[in-house]
């Protein structure tokens, strides 16, 4: 059920260098939930902040942050995926039309993108990303140990240059990532493909008179993720509470109701609960990740490097250069698939920066230091209400 909502406000695509679509708020201590996915929006923000939310001073609580200005920013993103078979990344066709090729996700840093349509050098990011995957295929999440440009670097050049470090997490449905807001993150499915999942994967939970359109199948080789970000002090200028008429087209089957003297219920009459739960394990637990994958700039023997892509960060024409050989960097995707995450440790220019003019009014680009980019595995026990 979660999978057709977040299918049906789900953005299709997000083109490398673009801004992405509608983004949703929601007021953690100002709000109630309206449909399940703000009560997982106010799940996952309660787990993350849960020891900010008051210290003893002369016998009052008092939070550590304001609950005014704090809260979620939440989307849910679906990416069309071919269908490999198991442990192998898809191939390409040969010719002009790439039509085995995933939708991807340009490299990008998450941002108040209104702040900074207003003030063009001045860029503010949530305090905690997260992702929450809904789905065992797609491409991976790329996040990289690779902080924005302070205000005073008006030319951006403190993001020319290798990055060292990165983290490689596959989808597998139920699966919670959360890394500092400032790191530069993405899918470049190219380099970092889908590989599918062998045999046994965990699914979905049937609903209820599910409808044809609804079910799994028609919604399988869909990458469906569920988007959060922590704001704390800042609400997003461009984030609005999800629409009502919107609301009220997510309520689930067995929330159907029907009028009588007064009162609701569902169509046995009994009152109307909220009908699952989201049980969430200690955030603060994070995976024990025992392999290391490291990754070194291409031979000519080997083919040479995978390519260059252009794309456009901070405002700023940015080339990337993968320097590894496509083989590597398409092996590292198969050992993320078989480990669930895995850290790239990257040798110079394997994955390289070079920051070029800014974008132009005229042109239709819009656009914690930690050894490792932490990750913290969540399983998100989903269970219809007896």
């Amino acid at each position: 059920m979660t999978v057709r909502w977040c299918s049906r406000l789900g953005r299709k695509k997000i083109p490398t260098g673009t801004r992405p679509g509608r983004r949703f708020s929601f007021r953690v201590r100002m709000m109630k939930p309206r449909c399940a996915l703000e009560a997982l929006a106010q799940t996952i923000f309660r787990a993350h902040v849960d020891s900010l939310e008051g210290w003893e001073d002369d016998g009052e609580k008092k939070l550590l942050y304001d609950s005014e200005r704090s809260g979620t920013e939440w989307w849910t993103l679906v990416l069309d995926t071919p269908s490999p078979s198991d442990g192998a990344p898809p191939k390409s066709n040969d010719g002009d039309e790439k039509e085995d090729e995933d939708d991807e996700i340009g490299i990008h840093f998450d941002a108040d993108y209104g702040l900074e349509e207003q003030l063009p050098n001045y860029t503010l990011h949530p305090r905690v990303a997260t992702i929450t995957y809904f789905s065992n295929t797609g491409v991976p999440t790329l996040i990289l140990e690779k902080c924005s440009p302070p205000p005073s670097d008006e030319e951006k050049k403190s993001l020319n240059g290798s990055i060292k470090k990165a983290l490689l997490s596959h989808p597998c449905f139920g699966k919670h990532v959360a890394f500092g807001g400032r790191f530069l993150h993405g899918g470049p499915g190219e380099y970092f493909p889908s590989v599918a999942k062998k045999s046994t994967q965990t699914s979905e939970p049937k609903a209820k008179k599910m409808k044809s359109d609804d079910s799994p199948s028609a919604l399988s080789g869909k990458r469906v993720t569920f988007l959060v970000n922590i704001w704390l002090n800042h609400c997003p200028f461009e984030s609005e509470p999800l629409d009502d008429e919107i609301v009220d087209k997510l309520t689930t089957p067995w929330e159907d109701v029907q009028e009588g003297d007064g009162s609701k219920g569902n169509l046995k009459g009994d009152p109307i609960e909220s009908p699952f739960q989201w049980i969430v394990k200690d955030i603060a637990v994070t995976d024990e990740m025992k392999k290391v994958l490291s990754l070194t700039r291409a031979s000519n023997g080997s083919g040479g490097p995978a390519g260059t892509d252009d794309t456009v960060i901070c405002n700023r024409h940015v080339d990337i250069s993968f320097g590894a050989s496509m083989d590597d960097f398409h092996n590292a995707s198969r050992l993320a698939m078989e480990a669930g995450s895995i850290p790239i440790e990257m040798e110079d220019g394997v994955f390289h920066l070079t920051v070029g003019k800014e974008v132009s009014s005229d042109e239709e680009g819009d656009e914690d230091d930690s050894t490792y980019v932490m990750l913290i595995k969540t399983v998100l026990y989903y269970s219809e209400k007896k």
